[in-house]
């Protein structure tokens, strides 16, 4: 049973791996309805090797560039105004001594800030890229599923039906060595 069951399951990995970016595909279509459209869209996107554009793809880089617009004259913007002495700072905003300083801290967080949102932007742009995600779904699919989990599986069958074999030639012999005696007593 277990020879055979290890058989089924090495026949269908081999025919799954004969096109195995298709069956995903397929089985992706299928439950579509599970995923989010955009999530959906760069799952296939992923899957295809980035041939398959996400839908919204470019209205995220129309996104990214206004914020990356945003975020240069925020820190344009910042760097001017932090070195202002704070003198000028109170005069310029009519603001008193300690409430210049007070935003002058402000403003040297914010320029902090327009760093870190820069970093966390090209962190964002280097993870969801294909070169990124596309590898470690060819290892897993590619790699490990087709090649090295249809052969494993392939070993486990052949190792299951040696022991079936030889298990039941092991029992047949068994019979052989002792063979059925026969008792005269007649049956009542």
């Amino acid at each position: 049973i277990f020879a055979l069951l290890f058989l089924t399951v090495s026949l269908a990995g081999a025919d799954f791996c004969v096109d195995p970016d298709n069956h995903v595909e397929t089985l992706l279509h299928k439950n579509a309805e599970m995923f989010d459209s955009i999530i959906f869209g760069f799952m296939i996107y992923y899957i295809s090797g980035c041939q398959i554009m996400p839908p919204g793809k470019y209205d995220i880089i129309a996104v990214m560039e206004q914020v990356k617009v945003v975020l240069y004259f925020a820190h344009k913007l910042t760097e001017l105004t932090e070195n202002l002495p704070i003198e000028a700072i109170a005069i310029a905003c009519g603001l008193g001594t300690a409430d210049a300083r007070a935003l002058q801290a402000l403003i040297s967080l914010l320029h902090e800030g327009t760093h870190v949102l820069n970093r966390a932007i090209v962190g964002l742009r280097t993870i969801l890229a294909c070169e990124t995600f596309n590898p470690i779904y060819t290892t897993f699919v590619h790699d490990a599923l087709c090649a090295e989990g249809v052969t494993g599986i392939t070993y486990i069958f052949s190792s299951a039906l040696v022991i079936a074999i030889f298990s039941m030639v092991m029992v047949m012999l068994r019979a052989a060595l002792y063979p059925i005696k026969e008792s005269n007593a007649k049956p009542a």
